[in-house]
């Protein structure tokens, strides 16, 4: 697909008519959601119906209740997560989180189904009605009282000692 500068297009086959006859013809100009960027490369999903496949499905939302989960997960807020679904040809994953879903894609490790984590709302697709998420990363761990003492005195008693001394000058 020309998107007349660089990166290159594409649209997902699955989202096309079953008949390649009726596939869109070479020139027909037309307005697409970007589904993905990859390097040189954006993934787009088709906005005019007559270009689209029956099963392609636009969104499972309404307007209103598009409205609401919007507003239940602004950009930039925080979801625990569970990954669903991997698919190595694409380098990406399915993750779930309370009622909704998002693909991501990995460029390290491969995730394992049935793993949790925390991902972070980075873009609302308002034409298709789907969330985007990234990999959050982790927080840097709180340090316990436990993990805080020393390993040569692990009871803390120095530093009890040390507030004794104080208290009684």
């Amino acid at each position: 697909m020309d998107l007349g500068h660089p990166p290159e297009g594409w649209v997902d086959m699955l989202h096309l008519p079953f008949d390649p006859s009726q596939w869109p013809v070479v020139g027909r100009s037309g307005l697409f959601e970007v589904l993905q960027h990859r390097p040189g490369q954006v993934r787009l999903f088709p906005l005019d119906a007559g270009m689209r496949g029956p099963r392609t499905r636009y969104s499972r939302w309404s307007g209103a209740e598009w409205a609401v989960v919007t507003r239940r997960y602004p950009l930039g807020a925080l979801v625990l997560g569970m990954v669903t679904d991997v698919f190595p040809g694409n380098r990406e994953y399915a993750v779930s989180f309370d009622d909704c879903g998002s693909v991501i894609e990995y460029d390290d490790h491969e995730p394992v189904v049935g793993s949790t984590g925390r991902f972070r709302v980075t873009r609302h697709l308002e034409w298709t009605h789907r969330i985007l998420l990234t990999a959050a990363p982790e927080p840097p761990q709180r340090r316990s009282p436990k993990t805080a003492r020393s390993a040569a005195d692990p009871h803390g008693r120095a530093r009890r000692g040390y507030e004794r001394k104080l208290r009684s000058r």
